[in-house]
């Protein structure tokens, strides 16, 4: 019974609101309300031979001279407390209102997605009339919790199938919310709708007191960085674009983590003033440190049977985490010699690989993504993809691959994002975190963490 209760349990707790659709079509949900009205009926007769079936085990008892079973004072009283309450349960689902509900009944009715046929029938005087009906209709789901609703659009293979995969712009007027996610599959398509819209997170001081133990890093209120299931970073932007104070923001985050932050800044920009590895050698030799350290955990830890783990990460190893932040791809490319430049491509694509379980990540930034500034072997395999300001589309095709339709952004810190594993079909726009430089000394602040 135990063991029974605790499956239950977890069932429970893993239930998502994707398991409970509530089903709108132009032709109604009268087979979701007859099957309701049978539950019912089948529940009162249920509950009825109960009280028939129980009343012979019962005593009678004498009340006042007269003779009475305990049917009479107990179990009559249960039977009408059930049926009322049954009955009661039908007539709210039956009359409960859903907004959701009839604003897709509208859509289904406004865009026409359904059928009509003319049919010929008797009317009360046995007059053949002509009368039009719904002969078919689009079919959409929907569900929702305090924070999302998912409009789900079924393919029925009939004459809708193919406008449920692009109703994106028409959904977003209906309910009033963007669209953060569409998920198309071969029987239906999801859109996602965020009801707690993002917002933008804007850096005060903490004086170093907002030390953590985290794994993850926000992004805005709704969107957060797991380093551990999304590791390593590509961030791309124009110049002025707002990428070196999304680094810095970063930085100040991996610091709360306690983490060990190594800087490759060859363009001696404004990141060369917190750690002094500018030169290209500097910055092979830093690759490869930070490369050996992460070798040095396998060994410790991975590789010595007193303390291996079989699917441990740093996390269950207690070890804290060690970024790499490479500034400036392109300039590096441009000023060091082969051999340097195929070196450090040589540590850092290990690193990306391997890195992960041992907790070492890298963050490689770039005005240029290209194959010429980042092998795309390297590319592939950072988990997070940012690009920020306009962009030409060749510059989003080497960041996020094939795809079309991204608008202009404006504003410093504004882009689009893509995090791999949350199954996303596109970029998502991205408002980077605020850093307003006359209220916030970066450098101070980040002497309270070191």
């Amino acid at each position: 019974m135990t063991n029974l209760f605790r499956f239950i349990t977890r069932s429970i707790k893993k239930r998502s609101i994707k398991d409970d659709f509530k089903l709108v079509s132009y032709t109604g949900d009268k087979n979701h309300i007859n099957a309701l009205f049978w539950m019912c009926v089948i529940g009162s007769l249920i509950s009825f031979w109960l009280v028939v079936l129980l009343a012979p085990l019962f005593p009678t008892i004498n009340f006042f001279g007269l003779f009475y079973t305990t049917t009479d004072f107990i179990l009559l009283p249960v039977l009408v407390y059930l049926l009322f309450n049954i009955w009661k349960f039908y007539y709210k689902q039956r009359n409960k209102p859903s907004k959701i509900a009839e604003k897709l009944l509208y859509f289904i009715k406004a865009n026409k997605l359904y059928e009509t046929e003319m049919i010929e029938k008797k009317d009360s005087e046995n007059n053949i009339e002509r009368v039009k009906v719904v002969t078919n209709s689009a079919v959409f789901g929907f569900c929702e919790d305090e924070e999302t609703l998912i409009v789900r659009g079924y393919k029925n293979a009939d004459v809708f199938n193919d406008k449920i995969s692009s109703l994106d712009t028409g959904l977003s007027a209906l309910v009033g919310l963007t669209v953060y996610n569409k998920v198309d599959k071969i029987s239906y398509c999801d859109y996602y709708f965020r009801k707690k819209q993002d917002e933008r997170i804007v850096m005060a001081s903490n004086q170093g007191k907002a030390h953590n133990d985290s794994i993850c890093i926000p992004f805005n209120s709704n969107l957060t960085w797991n380093v551990l299931k999304q590791p390593h970073l590509l961030l791309a932007g124009v110049t002025g674009g707002g990428k070196t104070t999304f680094l810095n923001y970063l930085i100040i985050e991996m610091k709360k983590m306690r983490a060990t932050v190594y800087i490759c800044d060859p363009k001696r920009s404004d990141l060369s003033s917190i750690q002094h590895f500018w030169g290209k050698e500097y910055v092979a030799r830093l690759t490869r440190e930070v490369k050996e350290q992460m070798m040095e955990r396998f060994a410790i830890y991975k590789e010595n049977p007193e303390n291996f783990v079989y699917g441990a990460s740093y996390v269950d190893y207690g070890l804290e985490p060690i970024f790499l932040v490479f500034d400036e791809l392109g300039a590096f490319r441009a000023g060091a010699d082969k051999k340097t430049f195929t070196e450090t491509m040589s540590n850092l694509t290990e690193v990306v690989l391997k890195g992960r379980e041992m907790g070492v990540f890298v963050i490689l930034a770039t005005q240029q993504p290209n194959a010429s500034n980042i092998p795309t072997e390297l590319r592939d395999n950072l988990s997070v993809r940012i690009a920020l300001g306009n962009m030409s589309n060749e510059a989003y095709r080497m960041v996020f691959g094939d795809l079309e339709g991204l608008e202009t952004v404006s504003g410093q810190g504004t882009g689009y994002i893509f995090l791999d594993g949350l199954g996303w079909s596109k970029p998502k726009y991205l408002e980077t975190p605020f850093l307003d430089y006359k209220e916030f000394d970066f450098i101070a602040e980040l002497k309270y963490y070191s």
